[in-house]
């Protein structure tokens, strides 16, 4: 396992204070408002953006083209970043990066980095994507994930998200390819969390100026906020965390659908399509011995034909508490066989960060049994 690093503790004075919300709370007419409040024109609002989102600039006295007493107000009332690095964690071929994240009430997240190169045949080209968390834990308690292990203890904060979006983002500039993809799959379901996360998405296209395309929300199946989604003004992408074709298997997988079952869950699906005319895409994490079976590939096949779907299939990176494990390769081939002889678009996800464990949850657990430890052994 690639070894992590621990970062120096970053108290609440460091960050600004714990008291003073971060500054990407605000929208951008929320920010032109503000500057209007302090006594200045409401375009140096959309200065104060460009600065945020769109340089590598970390303090409000390195924003050179506002008058200082603006500088100084906005220092006192709000900080830049919503959070500090506690620890980080590098693949060993250097293209994932994932860190846990301290927000100001000592609580952790999680953020990570996908760097992907132009292919071995020479064809795609080198972009960067960032996944990042939409609440501390997760109501939902997915049963093959680290981070329903933790509970769920509150919704982020539309600055905590875009924060973390942000820190790769100025990081990227420095060391491309710049992030142009954000998904919002980390730690917590975005959809029970649905005006910060539109908050968030708002703000990473018309303050850092990233295409709405680029941008997915992921689901457990949380109708309510499937149904905003079709009515939103930003068109993200949608993808839904399937992971079983029926509903005896996903209930045990994702208790969610206890309450959604399947058949409902896919007419929400094909409503939102039809709606707005966008493809849907359907996770799948694949689970040896549990998930992966042909029989459930032609099931897959079965509920999801004749609609305009991409099936992502994922294999698991595995979590020492949890009874699953990866499905094997050949498994992992046989089932995208079946998916792709019946003509759907399909692909295997890559699997990138497994010796930094980069699966929601583990690197913040980690974090946590190094603290506990840490104060048993305290004399």
């Amino acid at each position: 396992m690639t070894p992590i690093a621990l970062a120096p503790h970053v108290d609440g004075a460091e960050l600004g204070g714990e008291a003073l919300p971060p500054i990407g709370d605000l929208s951008l007419a929320g920010l032109r408002d503000l500057s209007v409040e302090m006594g200045h024109p409401a375009y140096r609002g959309d200065q104060v953006a460009a600065w945020l989102y769109r340089s590598t600039v970390r303090s409000f006295a390195d924003m050179g083209n506002l008058p200082m007493a603006l500088r100084q107000a906005l220092a006192a009332r709000f900080r830049i970043d919503a959070m500090a690095v506690e620890a980080e964690a590098v693949s060993a071929d250097g293209e994932t990066r994932k860190v846990a994240l301290r927000l100001p009430d000592g609580d952790l997240v999680e953020t990570v980095l996908m760097r992907y190169p132009v292919r071995d045949d020479g064809t795609g080209a080198e972009r960067a994507t960032v996944c990042v968390s939409t609440q501390v834990g997760c109501p939902v308690k997915c049963a093959f994930c680290a981070t329903g292990l933790m509970g769920f203890t509150r919704n982020l904060s539309t600055g905590e998200i875009v924060g973390q979006a942000l820190h790769f983002l100025r990081w990227s500039r420095e060391v491309p390819p710049v992030v142009r993809n954000v998904v919002f799959m980390g730690m917590g379901e975005p959809l029970m969390n649905y005006d910060a996360t539109m908050g968030a998405v708002a703000l990473l296209v018309e303050g850092a100026g990233l295409g709405v395309h680029r941008l997915t929300v992921s689901t457990s199946g949380w109708l309510p906020g499937m149904e905003r989604l079709a009515a939103d003004p930003f068109p993200v992408r949608l993808a839904v965390s399937l992971h079983a074709p029926v509903d005896d298997l996903r209930s045990t997988l994702v208790p969610l659908n206890r309450r959604f079952p399947l058949p409902v869950l896919l007419d929400a699906c094909w409503d939102y399509q039809a709606r707005t005319g966008r493809r849907v895409t359907f996770e799948y994490v694949l689970l040896d011995g549990v998930n992966d079976t042909p029989a459930l590939a032609r099931e897959l096949v079965r509920i999801l034909r004749n609609h305009d779907v991409h099936v992502n299939l994922i294999p698991m990176n595995p979590v020492s508490s949890l009874p699953f494990g990866a499905s094997r390769p050949e498994a992992v081939e046989a089932f995208h066989g079946v998916l792709r002889v019946a003509g759907m678009i399909c692909t295997v996800r890559r699997e990138m960060g497994r010796d930094i464990r980069a699966a929601c949850g583990q690197l913040r657990t980690e974090v946590r049994e190094r603290a506990r430890a840490a104060v048993a052994v305290a004399p």
